[in-house]
This record gives structure tokens, C-alpha cells and sequence, in this order.
């Protein structure tokens, strides 16, 4: 099998993936699935654990990762998911076998397209005798910034431009690392910890943009910075609002707060709190 062919393959795993992890989340929530849906649903189940079986090496490889840390303990990540009957750890499993499957195909695409891998037999091509491959972290990193960019239409190089703000490399190295993971996390649906980052993220923002114009802020706490803000006239009135809303939904995420499932934070709410980064960014 040629690489291309590989990467057609792992493309139709990934859907295969996605579409069981959509039903497995269905009946984890309480929905009673019909008969055709159940039928379809094993079918899925069998056809991946099968495929897993040829594909899982691969994955590992190219994305680095095939364990689950599961309470300090390290577990077989397809084992868990594939687990019957499925449950909340099963469908968290998934969720990272999503990941490292869709880290594999953009790892694989990568190493094409800039001529790291032959395109016939895959193998990865070597110049001075040193690889082409990268740490599993500056991959990982790589990938999910890639993501953000398909997704937001942002790269790390214009978001970077438009925090130049920022002069520590220190700073801007946890920045641009909480806004990678604050995303990744929103696309796996791990929507509280996304909000969380999110929320902190936009928060440092204006705390060290009002530094960088000698401003003082009214507080010094995410609503004080947002009013300063605003008071001064250094973002337009949407944008705070926006930066307002996002500070609601990182203070809902306490535990004494959720009290209830309508409280729950939503993935659809974590993608823009994600999202809400790079539009104050963009008004900097």
C-alpha cells in the first residue's frame, strides 16, 4: 500500500471514528436508540475494532500517542474505547483515539508535502543522515495550531503579530500554549477546561495589554481590566461584551456553581470562548 492509499485509509477511519463516537455519546446521555441505529452501531463498532487492529501502529507512530492515563495508570486507549457495553471512560477513551488518529493523518500529509516522506512507500526520507521527524511535543503543537487555522482561519505567526504586545518569550510561550490546548480541548469536548483556559488566556491579554498602555486598572481581576477596558475605549463595546460573556462562563465552571445540567458548560459554548481569544485579539 502506497502512503496515499494509507492516508485515504486512516481519512475513512477517522469518519468511522467520529460517526461511532457520535452515537456512543448519544446513548451515554440517555438517548434511546432505534433498532436500525443499534444495528448500525455494532456494525461501526466491528468494522473499527477491525481496522484498529491493521491501523493502531501507524497511529501510534505518527501521532505519538496510544495510552491513556486513566488515575496514575496507564491503559491500552483502544482497548478502553472499544470496551462493551460503552461508558463514560470508554467514550473519554474515544476521544483521545480521535485525536491521535486525526494527529496522524495531518502528521502524514506534513511529512508529504514537504517531502519528509516518500509518497510511494512512506518511508521517511533522511538529508546528512539526520530524520526529518520532530519531538512527539513540537508535532503535537504543530498539528493543533494547524487545526486552530482550519477552524479560525488564524495561524500562530498572525496571532503572535497581533499580541506583539507581549515582549517576554516566557509569556508568550504559555500563552501560545494555553490557546492550543484551550482548543484541542474544546474539539475533544472537554468543554469545562477548555472554558477555563479560554477565560484565563483572555484574561492575562488584558491584564498585560493595559500594562503595556500604563493604564491601571479599576481591579485587579478579569471584571476590572474588562471595565478598564472599556472605559478607556481600548477595545470596542461588542468585543468587551464578548470578553464579559466569556468571564460569566469561566466563573459558571465552579463546582458550587453547577448545580444543574443546564448549567453544564456546552461544547458549542467552549468552541467560542475559543474563538472569542482570537477576536479580542484581533481588536488589540
Amino acid at each position: 500500500m502506497n502512503t496515499q492509499d494509507k492516508l485515504s485509509e486512516l481519512k475513512q477511519f477517522y469518519n468511522e471514528l467520529v460517526e461511532f463516537t457520535n452515537l456512543t455519546n448519544q446513548y451515554i446521555r440517555g438517548n434511546r436508540p432505534t433498532k436500525k441505529e443499534s444495528e448500525h452501531a455494532s456494525l461501526l463498532h466491528v468494522n473499527i475494532e477491525r481496522k484498529a487492529g491493521q491501523l493502531r501502529q501507524i497511529v501510534a507512530e505518527l501521532s505519538g500517542i496510544d495510552k491513556l492515563d486513566l488515575g496514575g495508570k496507564e491503559y491500552d486507549m483502544w482497548l478502553v474505547a472499544l470496551s462493551i457495553p460503552i461508558n463514560k471512560r470508554g467514550a473519554s477513551a474515544l476521544g483521545y483515539c480521535l485525536q491521535a488518529t486525526n494527529r496522524a493523518i495531518g502528521r502524514l500529509e506534513d511529512d508529504i508535502r514537504t517531502g519528509k516522506r516518500d509518497a510511494q512507500t512512506g518511508e521517511l526520507l533522511t538529508k546528512s543522515g539526520v530524520s526529518g521527524s520532530e519531538p512527539p511535543e513540537a508535532l503535537i503543537a504543530k498539528l493543533n495550531w494547524k487545526a486552530i487555522e482550519n477552524e479560525f482561519g488564524i495561524t500562530k505567526y498572525r496571532f503572535g503579530k497581533k499580541i506583539n504586545f507581549i515582549s517576554g518569550s516566557f509569556q508568550r510561550s504559555i500563552i501560545f500554549r494555553d490557546v492550543e490546548h484551550s482548543s484541542a480541548l474544546a474539539n475533544l469536548g472537554f468543554s469545562k477546561p477548555a472554558v477555563i483556559l479560554a477565560g484565563g488566556v483572555i484574561e492575562e491579554l488584558l491584564r498585560l495589554y493595559l500594562e503595556h498602555k500604563r493604564i491601571s486598572p479599576i481591579s485587579d481581576n478579569f471584571d476590572g481590566y474588562i471595565r478598564t477596558c472599556e472605559q478607556k475605549g481600548l477595545l470596542k463595546s461588542g468585543i468587551s461584551r464578548l470578553s464579559d460573556s466569556v468571564r460569566h462562563f469561566r466563573n459558571l465552571v465552579h463546582l458550587s456553581n453547577e448545580k444543574a445540567k443546564k448549567y453544564t458548560i456546552s461544547k458549542a459554548t467552549a468552541k467560542n470562548a475559543v474563538s472569542a481569544i482570537f477576536i479580542i485579539a484581533n481588536d488589540f
